[in-house]
């Protein structure tokens, strides 16, 4: 669907002092449509969804995040609806290689912004994770909240398209969590930290964008970015030395993952079936 017909394109001139001259489609994103937008200005990036309105609570992520002054964050310029088009604009993100340094930068600001921490897990607030609704009821208990808010939130959504010994193998898991997990205090996380969430500017600076922030253990992030391709091994290396991770981080990062996985196969279905199983089966 093009959504830039004139009445549109009338409405973000007359709202938002945005003179819209041309667009073109930006591929990559599987819940919103995206677009490049060329103005009188400048360039402009767009979000339009006609399905669900999750861009007041991205705002709210990404102005967390920029406050921490740790990454660079995309300026929100303009967010609403109009008619069934519900719309977020940021300024568009000229993209860059990184250099040889960019690992190191990108591990020491990710240290500091898991050094931005508060007394609970969760949020004051609900969001998403992708298409679907994140939980974020505020725990004084990191695992607690790791159980009820993410994996149990999330097989509720799955029911019964998870087989029962699916289920059962997470009962089982629940009550070993204590033994295998560690404690960290809740800082803040991006919170859906994989390789397609993070860009590189033509200043070389790291740039965060699609945040599904909450405040919880910090190998959580971590964890995260091994999925889907992982980061390069200096950033962990790197991390490390800013920011040390607990003994025997590695032999977490599936338990951590399982959450994603879960979002991921009531997204996309089955082809993630195997992969939760293999997990459940490592740790039970």
């Amino acid at each position: 669907m093009n959504p830039f017909d004139d009445k549109f394109i009338y409405y973000l001139k007359n709202n938002h002092n945005i003179h819209v001259i041309d667009f073109s489609t930006i591929s990559g994103g599987c819940v919103n449509s995206t677009y490049k937008i060329k103005t009188k200005k400048s360039f402009l990036f767009i979000k339009i969804n006609t399905d669900f309105n999750p861009f007041p609570e991205e705002v709210k992520g990404l102005e967390e995040l920029s406050l921490t002054n740790t990454f660079y964050i995309p300026k929100v310029v303009a967010v609403g609806n109009f008619k069934e088009l519900n719309y977020l604009i940021l300024e568009y993100v000229d993209v860059s290689k990184p250099s040889s340094d960019f690992w190191i930068n990108f591990s020491n600001n990710l240290a500091s912004l898991h050094r931005n921490y508060k007394d609970y897990y969760g949020l004051d607030y609900n969001n998403y994770i992708g298409s679907l609704d994140q939980k974020n009821t505020i725990n004084l208990d990191g695992i607690e909240f790791f159980i009820n808010s993410r994996l149990l939130f999330q097989l509720k959504i799955a029911g019964n398209n998870l087989p029962v010994i699916i289920h059962k193998k997470f009962e089982n898991l629940f009550s070993e969590l204590y033994n295998l997990l560690s404690v960290e205090p809740a800082c803040l996380l991006h919170g859906d930290l994989w390789s397609g969430n993070y860009l590189v500017n033509h200043h070389q600076k790291s740039c965060l964008i699609d945040p599904a922030i909450y405040y919880g253990n910090r190998e959580v992030d971590i964890s995260m970015t091994k999925l889907f391709g992982g980061f390069p091994s200096e950033f962990y290396h790197y991390y490390n030395n800013f920011y040390p991770l607990n003994y025997g981080w590695e032999d977490r990062v599936d338990i951590w993952n399982l959450y994603p996985l879960l979002v991921h196969f009531n997204l996309f279905g089955n082809m993630y079936l195997n992969q939760i199983d293999n997990v459940l089966n490592k740790y039970i």
